[in-house]
């Protein structure tokens, strides 16, 4: 029974000293949803506003509104960038930000279309 215990006790120590697979250079999936929605979002509002004056250039403005999104979440670029290929190779982590990406969407279309209450 000792033995059985040692041993389960010293995988334990093992696998709490395994780092991670998705690295902690990885943005956690809940996070990674919110960045993206956000991404989507910068370049809907440079696409419709931005676009529309011909001083400004469209692909400069849509970085100075990404760099603002890595500010807002503490991040660097490279930082997403190595998350985002993260998530691509990986299909079943890439689908928990997707699905937490269109709940948040949902969310937000919810709390747009509510009728006030009379």
């Amino acid at each position: 029974m000792k033995v059985h215990l040692m041993f389960v006790f010293c995988l334990f120590l093992l696998s709490a000293c395994v780092k991670s697979k998705s690295g902690s250079d990885i943005i956690a999936s809940d996070k990674m949803g919110s960045v993206i929605f956000d991404m989507n979002v910068a370049e809907e509002f440079v696409s419709i506003y931005v676009a529309k004056d011909s001083s400004k250039d469209k692909k400069a403005e849509l970085n100075k509104e990404y760099q603002k999104i890595y500010l807002l979440y503490e991040i660097t670029e490279q930082q997403f960038k190595n998350s985002y290929d993260y998530y691509k190779a990986h299909p079943g982590a890439y689908k928990i930000v997707i699905d937490s990406l269109n709940a948040k969407a949902q969310r937000r279309r919810e709390d747009l279309y509510r009728m006030p209450n009379s």
